[in-house]
């Protein structure tokens, strides 16, 4: 059985620091896990042990060492209780890919056809741009949607 660090890790906030964790914890407006966090951080201000505040709060002594642990090493409340931003993934579908759409779109028809449909236009830009291997046709008609066109009515074709 592996034995857990036992070294007890003691935490002394500041009274500005006490003062902004109760108005989180008093406010009841802010994400859940940023109030038990909180309160994390007072009870442990306050002397508690890890056991005390498990059964305090219900959370699991895991998240109780890992507060106290962020506290001691980031000395900041705002980057111990808020979770750091996540970038998420890149955006596919440049500016230069819904220009091309909305001017495919206000051009003839292909061949066989009496306006542009979603796939077409799906094919033609992914035909034309190498570093785009696929799109969702649902993505075409959001540029479309926002652009405020609609190919199938004569009055959004341009003809030349």
């Amino acid at each position: 059985m592996k034995k857990h660090n036992t070294k007890k890790i003691r935490i002394k906030l500041k009274k500005a620091e006490v003062a902004v964790l109760q108005k989180i914890t008093k406010s009841g407006r802010q994400n859940a896990r940023v109030i038990i966090r909180a309160r994390i951080l007072l009870l442990s201000s306050q002397g508690k042990t890890n056991e005390d505040i498990v059964e305090a709060l219900g959370c699991s002594s895991r998240s109780v060492s890992d507060i106290r642990r962020r506290y001691l090493d980031r000395k900041s409340i705002d980057a111990c209780i808020y979770d750091a931003s996540r970038p998420g993934q890149p955006k596919k579908i440049t500016a230069e890919h819904e220009a091309f759409v909305i001017a495919t779109a206000c051009t003839d028809a292909p061949a066989g056809h009496d306006h542009w449909t979603l796939d077409a236009l799906k094919e033609k830009l992914i035909e034309t741009h190498d570093d785009l291997k696929s799109i969702s046709h649902e993505w075409i008609r959001h540029i479309l949607i926002r652009a405020a066109l609609k190919p199938w009515r004569e009055k959004n074709v341009v003809r030349t």
